[in-house]
């Protein structure tokens, strides 16, 4: 089971708005490159925004680890932090994933060794023999090679003693291609190795000394390249150089006794070991040890759900051949050179099976050749490997008989260490995933997008995607690949109860009616994995489909909005109005914004484009009925961005229209009219947005005596005009309301409007 290990450190709160930019931790290697069982060991992890490291996340199983106590400014470094592991004293040797937590997110995984052999640094002066680094024995030294450079160290050794010397470089994810040599004083070589059997570009080799003294150890890139990720976990010591049990797999729960199988194992006894009932990637280790040896060396063992069949020797021949139940698994050896062995079957008419051979993704040397003959000795089918990919057969049975299976080395070696597994299983319809991610960051309650792919075996009908691990919430779209295609990209809502600072682990998951059968499968990261390990064929498999997810600060604003006029005036009779709708972009963010509006009064119609990019506005036309009682309505623009997969909106919930009459008109007297004498009588309208031409205005209610123009025309474009009252001898005195009524053509439409009654006064010279 996966262990989330949280450090024993204050995260500090988080704020409501956070950089946009929220850079995740990046992790290049650590030192010392292994933990010790049983004990605590402190490991300073190297990379990039480590700043703020809250925790670690990690798949050794029991593992705890803290913040390093007594290191000045520890967790406050960008470049670096310290941790402090604590392993059980049975925690199981071999290489697990090691991942940095900041409150920005998650590094990618790292390669971390569980090992019992005592670390030191390479101390970076030992470039010469004669500044060789002395090694006390036994003891694991993390290093790097430089470019065009060689690492020596110094042993100093008894008569009769035996050493065994392994490289741990490309199996750790380094970029490093190892090659070893083993020195005398005299700088005679004693020992060689560059590329091993079973451990792909790594090297090791086992040594007897004959005389007592001082001996080097060299070690350079083949190629002679170097620097930072060439590191590399010299293991010196004395154990067994192994590649594999014997045989692979034991079922799930049983208890079985296991060969150390390898080039330098022989010493090594029978291991005794009770399969765990479930493991990540269907996988477990054990330790393989000398009686009386210095260090131990790791065994990966697989699983199964069924019982597993050995090989009975001999079956070199046809006539020879194990008998096999079907579906059934066999474990063989080729245990000398040219070696094959053969099984023997019976299938039925029309059963499909599949023969999957493993071998090198256990850690075996052999590169698989199978082939399938019928009763007769005829070929049916045959499978080699391919790349990293090991050989199957997939076949159909055309009738009920005898059939036989023949597996061998394609190099025809042998030896001890060439063990292999051939998984043979009826044939299902179903798919396979793959994502090219190993892990996903988003923002506190923000998305992240993963493209998932299928491959299909006989279905061709729709997957549909889910998110398991880490707790309920997820909202997905594009989840479904298609009936026919192969892909989708999948966008995900993560809960905004998923803190920053906290290590997360997913998986994404396709499921689909086959039949009658509910099928699932996961979605494997060995692509990822194997681009981040430097090309390492076969990555821990618990790493296999394992997705870290990042969960960083809450994503910062990027886009606000306006809008002008406030109100927005909407004529009568007219029925149409326009706003401009503006924008602040911040953070580096200029793409579109689209707009929406909703919330008008019945009838009345927006029509909106987006706002483009690397532009900061665009006007909305609204038209609707001329009818409108005069008021405000309130109604709602809704903007909606995307920014680095973060989708933002922005609602101005309180955008107003206001319906106002078409125009306005207003009389203002200069001041009293005497009488027999003339005053200034001002007019002025106010024409709402969109209304034009002239407007005619003819005055109401004057008082006796009083006369003004009959008719007085505003011109368009001009909103006010002076005109004479002139008042008779014997014009009325007093006061009275005037009222000047306008008239102007709306949408071809005559409307007339009355001022509000302004008071004139008559009055004596």
């Amino acid at each position: 089971m996966k262990r989330f290990i949280a450090a024993t450190w204050a995260i500090a709160a988080l704020l409501a708005t956070a950089e946009v930019f929220a850079q995740p931790p990046a992790l290049n290697y650590t030192l010392p490159a292994a933990v010790g069982p049983g004990q605590a060991t402190d490991i300073t992890l190297f990379g990039g925004n480590l700043a703020e490291a809250s925790a670690v996340w990690t798949d050794i199983p029991g593992a705890q680890a803290v913040l390093t106590p007594g290191i000045e400014g520890n967790g406050t470094k960008a470049d670096n932090v310290s941790f402090r592991f604590t392993l059980p004293a049975e925690t199981p040797l071999g290489v697990y994933g090691l991942r940095a937590v900041t409150s920005k997110g998650v590094s990618s995984a790292r390669l971390l060794m569980v090992d019992d052999l005592p670390s030191v640094n390479d101390n970076g002066a030992n470039k010469q023999v004669p500044a060789a680094q002395a090694l006390v024995l036994p003891v694991a030294v993390d290093g790097a090679c430089e470019p065009e450079s060689f690492d020596y160290y110094k042993l100093t050794v008894a008569a009769g003693q035996r050493i065994s010397v392994e490289v741990m470089a490309r199996r750790l994810g380094s970029a490093l291609d190892s090659v070893v040599r083993l020195l005398d004083g005299g700088g005679r070589e004693l020992a060689y190795s560059d590329d091993e059997p079973g451990i792909g570009s790594d090297s090791r080799f086992a040594f007897q000394f004959a005389a007592a003294g001082d001996y080097f150890l060299e070690i350079r890139d083949i190629r002679y390249q170097g620097g930072a990720n060439h590191r590399y976990r010299l293991r010196i010591g004395d154990f067994p150089l192994v590649s594999a049990a014997f045989p692979l797999a034991a079922p799930k729960g049983a208890t079985v006794k296991l060969v150390v199988a390898g080039p330098d194992a022989q010493r090594a006894p029978a291991i005794s070991v009770a399969a765990p009932a479930a493991t990540p990637g269907d996988r477990f280790s054990v330790s393989a040890k000398f009686p009386n040896g210095q260090g131990s060396a790791p065994l990966m063992v697989m699983v199964s759900a069924a019982a597993e069949q050995v090989e009975i020797e001999p079956n070199d021949a046809p006539e020879a051949a194990t008998a096999v139940a079907l579906p059934y698994s066999v474990n063989g050896r080729f245990d000398l050179a040219k070696d094959r062995d053969f099984y023997e079957f019976q299938a039925k008419k029309g059963q499909r099976f599949v023969f999957s051979g493993r071998a090198r993704s256990v850690g075996s040397p052999s590169d698989l050749f199978m082939r399938l003959y019928n009763a007769a000795g005829g070929v049916l089918a045959e499978a080699d490997d391919a790349g990293p990919e090991e050989g199957a057969i997939n076949y159909t049975f055309p009738e009920d008989g005898v059939y036989r299976l023949m597996v061998e080395d394609l190099l025809h070696r042998g030896g001890p260490e060439f063990v292999y597994r051939v998984e043979i299983a009826a044939y299902q319809p179903g798919f396979s995933l793959a994502i090219d991610a190993d892990k996903l960051d988003a923002p506190r309650g923000g998305v992240f997008v993963a493209k998932v792919t299928s491959a299909r075996r006989d279905y061709n009908g729709p997957i549909t995607l889910s998110i398991a691990g880490a707790g309920d919430g997820f909202a997905l779209a594009n989840n479904v690949i298609p009936e026919g295609k192969n892909e989708t990209t999948m966008s995900v809502t993560v809960p905004s109860s998923l803190e920053p600072g906290k290590p997360y682990t997913i998986s994404i998951v396709g499921q689909a009616k086959i039949g009658e059968t509910d099928f699932r499968s996961t979605a494997s990261t060995q692509v990822a994995l194997r681009k981040l390990f430097n090309g390492l064929a076969y990555p821990p498999e618990s790493l296999d489909g394992s997705l870290a997810l990042g969960v960083g600060p809450v994503f910062a604003d990027f886009f606000q909005l306006a809008v002008e006029p406030a109100p927005a005036l909407y004529p009568q009779v007219a029925g149409a109005s326009s706003v401009t709708v503006k924008t602040t972009k911040s953070n580096g963010f200029d793409d579109q914004i689209t707009l929406a509006v909703d919330g008008l009064p019945a009838g009345v119609t927006a029509t909106v484009a987006p706002i483009p990019k690397g532009q900061a506005q665009v006007a909305i036309a609204l038209a609707g009925p001329g009818s409108l009682a005069e008021g405000d309505y309130t109604f709602r623009i809704v903007g909606s961005a995307t920014f680095q997969n973060q989708p933002k909106q922005v609602v101005l919930g309180n955008a107003v229209l206001r319906v106002v009459k078409p125009l306005e008109v207003t009389a203002a007297p200069a001041g009293p009219v005497n009488r027999g004498a003339a005053a200034k009588l001002k007019l002025s309208v106010a024409r709402a947005p969109g209304i034009g031409g002239p407007v005619t205005i003819r005055l109401k209610n004057l008082p006796v005596g009083v006369t003004a123009p009959a008719e007085i025309t505003i011109p368009d474009g001009q909103n006010e005009v002076q005109v004479d009252l002139t008042a008779a001898v014997d014009a009325r005195l007093g006061e009275a309301a005037i009222t000047a009524v306008a008239a102007a053509k709306v949408k071809e439409k005559m409307v007339t409007i009355e001022s509000v009654p302004a008071t004139l006064q008559v009055a004596t010279p």
